[in-house]
């Protein structure tokens, strides 16, 4: 995973000294992949082990070993608009600062995408007894899209937000089940046990989230991370899920393909038919 990608996925979950040196970086990446170590934290206002542990908690064996993997990760979309929106911001540049941050949250999460891997998801979906959605909050919403599309398609899948029932319901899953987790922040605890849960009664289990790293990883059969793109935090005040509904539409698209269809029309037809 580019180092770029790892330092926006953990921002949130940083501590502030480590959180102003990723910040210094995702706003100089070019000029950080090309400084020693006691330069960033000087840069950064911070001490040189608050860069070394940073390096560290992103997986990598020091600060060099992250600067090399900084080096070789500059991205395909490269853009003057990284700073945040200012009230002076004619309509033109804010539209771009905008737009640019969701182009890189998809050539982020494209470039991580393991695409042997989610061709055999897809495959799973189509083979599998039954389908569960388990997530909180606008991943209810996600999952439901995408539960309805795959009910269309002849596959039985159910979609479970509820804090009552979820873990009763990952209790009732078994053997040829496929239950996926959605969870952006990679730390909401009640998906997580559910993912838990539904493991230890013989379900395949998949983790789709923003966080790299997620407790919930160890649970999951599959694991797919999304861009989380704190750099669109900073400037637009939201985080994009953008890359998240990308990922679940190019699943279903694939289910799709996999499914057989003869034709677009037969496609359209199944896709959007309310029967």
């Amino acid at each position: 995973m580019p180092a770029r990608m790892k330092l926006s996925s953990v921002y949130s979950t940083l501590p502030p000294a480590e959180r102003k040196v990723a910040d210094f970086i995702l706003a100089n990446p070019d000029a950080a992949a090309h400084m020693v170590i006691n330069e960033i934290a000087h840069h950064a206002g911070v001490s040189v082990p608050s860069v070394t542990r940073l390096a560290r908690k992103l997986g990598y064996d020091g600060f060099m070993d992250f600067r090399v993997s900084l080096a070789s990760s500059t991205s395909a979309i490269r853009t003057d608009y990284g700073q945040p929106i200012s009230s002076t911001d004619p309509d033109d540049v804010m539209i771009r600062k905008i737009m640019t941050g969701h182009m890189s949250a998809l050539d982020s999460t494209m470039r991580v995408l393991d695409a042997q891997k989610f061709s055999e998801l897809a495959s799973e979906v189509l083979s599998c007894r039954r389908v569960v959605w388990l997530g909180t909050g606008n991943c209810v919403d996600l999952a439901n899209t995408v539960s309805d599309s795959f009910c269309r398609l002849g596959v039985d899948s159910v979609v479970v937000g509820g804090r009552g029932i979820m873990h009763k319901y990952a209790a009732c899953t078994k053997e040829g089940d496929l239950v996926f987790a959605l969870t952006r922040t990679g730390k909401t605890q009640r998906t997580i046990d559910g993912l838990r849960i539904a493991k230890e009664h013989g379900a395949r289990t998949v983790l789709i989230t923003n966080l790299v790293n997620s407790p919930g990883e160890q649970y999951a059969d599959y694991c797919f991370c999304t861009s989380r793109q704190d750099e669109l935090y900073r400037i637009c005040g939201y985080e994009t899920i953008t890359s998240f509904c990308a990922l679940l539409e190019t699943l279903l698209t694939i289910v799709e393909r996999k499914k057989g269809f003869s034709s677009k029309a037969h496609f359209l037809e199944t896709m959007t038919s309310q029967k």
